[in-house]
C-alpha cells in the first residue's frame, strides 16, 4: 500500500492524497488549458523504502508511466508511454495508479 500520494496540477497546484473531485478537477483544468508551457499533470506514490511511481498525463493526449527503484529515483524500472489520452482515460489511469492496479496501466 501506497504511504503517500501527491498528486500535481499544470500550474503546479497539489493534493495530497487527492479525492476524485481532485482528479477531476485537475484534469478538467489541464484538457481546458492551452498553456503549452505547463503541458502535464502528475501523480507521484510510493514508500519511503520501496518503488516511487509517476503517472504524468499531457494535455496533448499521451501519458507516461515511470517506476523508479526508491523514492530518490536512483534506478528507472519501468518507462511507458500510452496513446490515445482524453480525461476519461486519463481518470481511470490514475484511479489505476492509486488503487495499485499496475497491470492495467
Amino acid at each position: 500500500m501506497h504511504e503517500w500520494v501527491n498528486l500535481t496540477g499544470h500550474y503546479g497546484k497539489g493534493a495530497q492524497n487527492p479525492s476524485d473531485k481532485d482528479l477531476e478537477e485537475f484534469l478538467t483544468e489541464l484538457f481546458n488549458s492551452k498553456d503549452d508551457e505547463h503541458p502535464d499533470a502528475w501523480i507521484e506514490c510510493g514508500t519511503e523504502d520501496g518503488p516511487l511511481y509517476s503517472l504524468s498525463i499531457f494535455s496533448s493526449g499521451y501519458a507516461l508511466f515511470t517506476k523508479y527503484s526508491d523514492s530518490d529515483m536512483t534506478e528507472e524500472l519501468i518507462n511507458k508511454k500510452i496513446e490515445n489520452i482524453d480525461k476519461d482515460k486519463a481518470f481511470q489511469l490514475w484511479k489505476d495508479l492509486i488503487n495499485e492496479n499496475y497491470e492495467k496501466i
